[in-house]
Formats: structure tokens, sequence, C-alpha cells
């Protein structure tokens, strides 16, 4: 009222600029910096410009300094808000040198300590919240093991005993209360069995402590795949579309915080050289063939790569890497003490390397990758920060597997190979050896036979053994786990594969003191293509028919004694051991993906003991999944683990008790329904003697004139009492 309209134009004008003044959410602090001299600020304000300039359009860059020299902090604003969010979340952290980090901040953050009262008070003590506890569920008294199942629109947990049938732990319930589903694709255990993910449309959330509370949710639309760190503290999200700029994003567990999100790399597959016979190039198709169908379903989750590589052999290879010839997703791998993680990628000038980023930062090791020209595949050592990896012969240089330690990146071991068709590697899951195992073409190009080259990694030098398998075709490999020495090898001199031989392998002798490869064992002619140790180490496993051609037959198998047992579950797609090495469950699943499955009519799972005898099975109309629940790591060493198999005898009396009064329960649970029925006719048979008892009673009274001939005053009651000498005795004083 009090304005013409030219000066409210103006206040406008004004009010909009203030605003404009007012809003710093384009503007960062980046802290940590190197007190520079003047004349060292171009350059300095250079790399940092190089750095930011990655992150989105900057807009100004200002260092403050006083009495000649830099402050340290530096003021940086970009073109808008989102810019700035993404310069934090990429660059905070970054390495500028061994003695500099930076930290990023909004400047926002600056303007809220600005806020904080001179004198300060000590805020209010929150009330204790007892944290969740992951490992609840290992206080189990009867040291049961668990396991996840997914059928229908159902998921649950249950408690496994080979005494009785597998007992319901949770269902999700508290989720159907609110009318919802508590897993709506797959479910995937952590590597230590502390969280249960549930794949959603959504995204990710993880569930544990003794009644499965949520631990946290992740948001990742279209969610595929899911892999943890090997000691839980990441996670990587996958949903595989290659249009996605992030499409594989990396989350901490404990904060639930994105730490980098990465586009899905497609890589050119591995191929077999050049001038190779067409009747050896369908050789290799059929090995393909074949190594991916012992899986007869692809199930997301239910095994990392480098499990099914060192349970199943190569089926652990093929689903991780893609196929012969085409393009093949390139996925992150984690080291053993979640360090690090590497997935295989390529430099802008079309250099192969490995990409490998420290956690929790998400930056390159050292600024760069690992050259490793012509890497065709790389596996970390599960015990150590060990990386090998191989690739293929090119021009005059020959094929090579390489061990290369990190982050020194020094190379421990380099082994040339020549005619080299394919190669695969395998990593004993102590970390202990190193299988490379080696698909070779002779001379002429038109035969294929396989050798292994097996890595003693613990020892000086790492001394390599060469085992030749000639004229035999490798159908799968595994590695005894725990402490084993052995090794078990799949082959056959035919290329139809339904009857191959079983031989087994040991890296040293029985007492230890002889260090070379040997044979132990050779089982002929047996219907298995695929190979599940026990994870016990005690010389057990299962040999497996798995998929088309094979129906299901088992075998199993004891190297220790020399026993087997042959059993069978028709149609079986996938075998399992729980971690104790006591129960082993098969099963026939079908994807998610798609409504028909051509073996629906047999979907259902089994549970044997391992001496492969059955003691439970179940069948559903739609089966999806079957995991066990990993164990951690036990807390004792070699050496305890001995004395405590030592004395073990000790415990067997309270063992046996405890098992006694297990199977008594069982019973008396078993009999509780004919107790019951038992009580109920006695219960009906004396009513109905009572009631018939009363009205004889009353007829009687009505023939004698109302006279009760059984009333006990009509009655003289006379106690006599009898006294019979049995025996007499005199005794002399």
């Amino acid at each position: 009222d009090y304005l013409s309209e030219d000066e409210e134009d103006e206040a406008a004008e004004f009010e909009a600029e203030a605003f404009a003044a007012d809003d710093w959410s384009a503007v960062i602090v980046v802290d940590n910096l190197p007190r520079i001299p003047l004349a060292k600020y171009d350059k300095l304000v250079g790399v940092l410009r190089r750095v930011f300039e990655q992150t989105g359009r900057i807009v100004r860059l200002e260092m403050p300094s006083e009495d000649g020299k830099t402050l340290g902090v530096a003021f940086v604003e970009l073109g808008s808000g989102e810019e700035a969010a993404k310069a934090i979340r990429l660059t905070d952290g970054y390495a500028l040198d061994k003695a500099h980090a930076f930290k990023v901040n909004p400047y926002a953050h600056l303007r809220t300590l600005a806020t904080l009262p001179e004198v300060w008070a000590a805020p209010p003590r929150p009330a204790f919240e007892p944290r969740l506890n992951p490992h609840s569920w290992l206080a189990d008294s009867a040291h049961r093991d668990q396991l996840v199942v997914r059928y229908n629109n159902e998921t649950e947990v249950l408690w496994a005993d080979t005494r009785a049938a597998p007992k319901l732990e949770y269902g999700g319930e508290r989720e159907k209360e609110g009318g919802l589903y508590w897993c709506e694709l797959y479910v995937q255990w952590s590597p230590q069995g502390s969280y249960l993910a549930t794949f959603h449309n959504r995204g990710v959330a993880l569930w544990g402590d003794a009644g499965f509370a949520k631990q946290g949710r992740f948001p990742a639309p279209g969610v595929k795949r899911v892999d943890f760190s090997p000691r839980e503290h990441y996670l990587i999200t996958s949903n595989d579309r290659p249009d996605d700029k992030r499409a594989v994003v990396v989350w901490d567990v404990r904060t639930r915080k994105e730490l980098r999100a990465f586009e899905l790399q497609r890589l050119d597959a591995r191929k077999a050289p050049d001038a190779l016979s067409e009747a050896l190039l369908h050789t290799i198709a059929e090995l393909d063939k074949h190594a991916t169908s012992t899986a007869t379903c692809n199930i997301p989750g239910a095994m990392s790569a480098s499990q099914a590589a060192a349970q199943g052999g190569e089926a652990g290879h093929h689903g991780a890497h893609g196929s012969r010839g085409g393009k093949e997703i390139a996925r992150f791998q984690w080291s053993h003490d979640d360090a690090y993680v590497a997935r295989r990628g390529k430099t802008a000038s079309g250099a192969d390397n490995v990409a490998i980023y420290e956690l929790p930062s998400m930056q390159l090791l050292g600024k760069k990758s690992l050259k490793a020209d012509g890497v065709v595949d790389f596996q970390w050592s599960p015990s150590a920060n060990t990386l090998a990896y191989w690739a293929p012969e090119h021009a005059n240089t020959p094929a090579r597997v390489a061990l290369v330690e990190i982050p020194s990146r020094k190379e421990l071991r380099q082994r040339n190979l020549v005619n080299v068709t394919d190669c695969k590697l395998y990593w004993h899951p102590d970390g202990t050896y190193l299988c490379v195992k080696v698909l070779r073409h002779t001379k002429s190009k038109k035969t294929l036979f396989a050798s292994f080259e097996l890595f003693r990694v613990d020892e000086p030098l790492v001394p390599v053994e060469m085992l030749e398998m000639k004229e035999h075709h490798v159908i799968a490999f595994a590695w005894e786990p725990n402490g084993g020495h052995r090794f078990c090898v799949v082959h056959t001199a035919s290329e139809t594969h339904t009857r191959p031989d079983v031989s087994f392998y040991a890296m040293e002798s029985a007492d230890g003191k002889k260090k070379e490869v040997h044979k132990v064992w050779t089982l002929e002619k047996r219907p298995c293509n695929a190979v599940f140790w026990s994870p016990a180490g005690d010389g057990r496993l299962v040999l497996a028919g798995l998929g088309d051609g094979f129906d299901g037959q088992l075998e199993f198998v004891d190297v220790e004694n020399k026993w087997t047992q042959q059993r069978e579950h028709y149609r079986c797609t996938h075998v399992a051991w729980d971690p104790s090495g006591r129960i082993v469950a098969t099963s026939v699943v079908q994807p998610l993906e798609g409504a028909f499955f051509k073996f629906q009519m047999d979907n259902g799972y089994k549970l044997w003991s391992f001496q492969g005898a059955s003691f439970h099975d179940a069948s559903f109309e739609n089966m999806y999944q079957l995991a066990w629940r990993p164990r951690p790591k036990s807390l004792l060493d070699d050496d305890q683990k001995k004395q405590i198999v030592k004395h073990l005898r000790k415990y067997e009396r309270r063992f046996a008790h405890e098992d006694k009064l297990q199977e008594e329960a069982r019973l008396r649970e078993l009999s509780k329904e004919k107790r019951t029925q038992r009580a109920k006719y006695r219960a009906l048979v004396r009513d109905r003697a009572a009631a018939a008892k009363t009205k004889r009673r009353a007829a009687l009274l009505a023939m004698r004139n109302g006279v009760d001939v059984d009333d006990d005053q009509h009655y003289v009651v006379t106690t006599t009492y009898v006294e019979t000498v049995l025996a007499t005795k005199e005794e002399l004083s």
C-alpha cells in the first residue's frame, strides 16, 4: 500500500537476491588440505578443480589464507545442490596424499556450528536400549541348525533335527497380520549367518535377532543380486540393468549409508584361440553347456561364485562370469577382510585391468587400477589379501597365471602356460592351495586335454606341481574344506558324460611328512556331475547327478573308510550340507521368473543324515529356494579342536543321556495323540458303565418294592481275625 509499482518490482528483485544469497546448498567445505605458501596456491587450486570437475560444474573455488599461507580449507560452489551432494558422497575421504584425506561437508554445517552456545552443556543421557543379538540362535540348547525355505507365498525359517521333523521358528507372522508378505522374491543369508536378506521389488530388507526383527532397509528397485562382504560390514546390490547408471550400489550395513554407485560393466567374454577345428569348438561348447547344466535353474543369492566353485566345480565360474563368446557382467569380488572390493575392467585406452577399491572410502587403491594385460578372470584368496588372475596367450606372449599381494602389488608367483584354450581358478577354502584347471589343445589344435597347476601358496617361493589328465574331460573339481588336503575330480574319457569316473587326490601324505600330490582312490562309472564336500572336513561328501540325463542320482561317500551309499532324489536340482556336516538337504526348485517349470510336479525337499538315511521330506506345488543358515568361524584353534576330539569319550555319557531324553520326548510327542484318544475312550466306557448301573439299580428297586439290597443298613458286619503260626525258632542263650 505504501509502494509504487516500480518500487514493488525493485523490492521483489531484492527479496529474490536475498533468498539466493541465503541459499548455500551448492557450497561445500573441503577440510584437511595441506597448508601451503601462496606461491603454490595456483597449483593446489588446479588439483582441486580436476577432482571436483568430475562431480559437477564449478562456479567458484576459494582457499582463504593468513600470514602468507593457506589455512588448509577450501570453499567450492557447484552448479546445484544435487551436484554438491554428489561431490560430498564421492570425494569425502579422498586421499590427496598419505598425510591428507579430504573431509568434505556442506556449508550448512558451518552455520550450525555458529549457532552453538559458548558454554557446553551435557546432553541428557538417553535410555539404555539393548542391542539386538545377531548370534542368539547359536545358543540353542540342542545345537541345531536353521534353514530357510521359500515355497508358494511362504517364507519359513525352520530348526532342523535328525530325530524329528523341522520345527518352525518364524514364518513372517508379524507381516501377515499387516496383510503383507515377508518376502516377495528370493532370500539370502549373510556369510556368518547374522542377517537374512529378503528381496523385494523396491529393495532389500535385513532381518536378525531371535525374533527376526528388521535390521534395516536398502532401496534398490528391481534388485536381482546381493553380495555381502565376508565379515558382513558391507553389501552390494545390483539390478543387472545395463541402462542404469546406478545399477550397482555399495552400502555400509551398520549405518545403511550408500558408499558409492557404479554402472553395470559388460566386458567381452573369453574366446577360444583362433584356428581351432570345428570338432574342437563343438567339444568346448559341449563342456560349457554341461558345466552350466549342473543346476537346472539359476536362483539368485543361493550361493556365491566362490562357494559354488568350491562345492560344485564348474557351475560357479560360469554363473559368475557369463558365457563364452558374448558379453559377460564384471562382478565385484570382496577381499577376505572387507578391506577391498575389486572388479575386472578396462582403461579409457582399452587396456585390461583390475580396479581395486579401498573400504570404506571406495577410492581406487593408490589412485590407479592394477595393470593386468588380457586378464580374463581373477579370484581373491579366502584367507589373505592375495589376488590370483590369469590371462590368455597373445601374439608371442604365453598365457600366464599370477599371484599378486595387495596393497603392495608385489607379484608373488607367475606361471607361464602354452597351448591354452581356457583356465579356471579354484582357491582352497582355507587359502592354503590354489588350483588352476587348464584346458589345453595339442599343437594340431584338434584335441583337448586337461591338466591342473597346483600352487602351494603358504610355502616359501610358492612351489607349483602339475597333474595331467590325458585324454580326459574334467566335469567338476572341488577342494575338501576345513583343513583338508584332498580334492576330488569328476572326469571322463567320453563326450557323453553319463558315467564318469571320480578320483580323489591328496596334496600330502597321511602323516603330513611327504609333500607330493598322489592319488588316493577312484570310483569308476558313477552317474554324477557335481561334488559336495562336507563342511566338517572329515572326508565325507555327496556325489550328485543334477540336471537332465542323471535324474537326481546321489552317492554318499566316506573317503577315509572307502565307503559309499547310493540313493536317489528324482529330478534333484540342488544339494546343500548344513554347516555342521550332519545333515544334507536335496531339493527340486523352480525359478520365480516364468510360470512354467517342467519339474513342477516334483517340487520339494528331502533331508538326509550324513550316512545317507532319509528322515524327512516335504512336497509343495511351487518351491523356489532352500538355504542353510551359515555359522561364524569357530573361535577354537586347531590344537583346541584336537584336544576336544581326543577327550571326546569324557562327554559321551552326557551326550548319550541328552540323546535319550530327546528320544523319549520325541516318542511322547508321537504317542501324545494316541494317549489322548485312549483316555477319551476309557472315560467314555466309565461314564456309560456308571449310567447303566444307575439305570439297573432303579429297575431293581421297583421290582423289590423299594428295598435296596445294596444298602449297608440291611447287613451286620462282623470282623474276624485269624492268626496262623508260619514258623518257630528256639535260641539257646
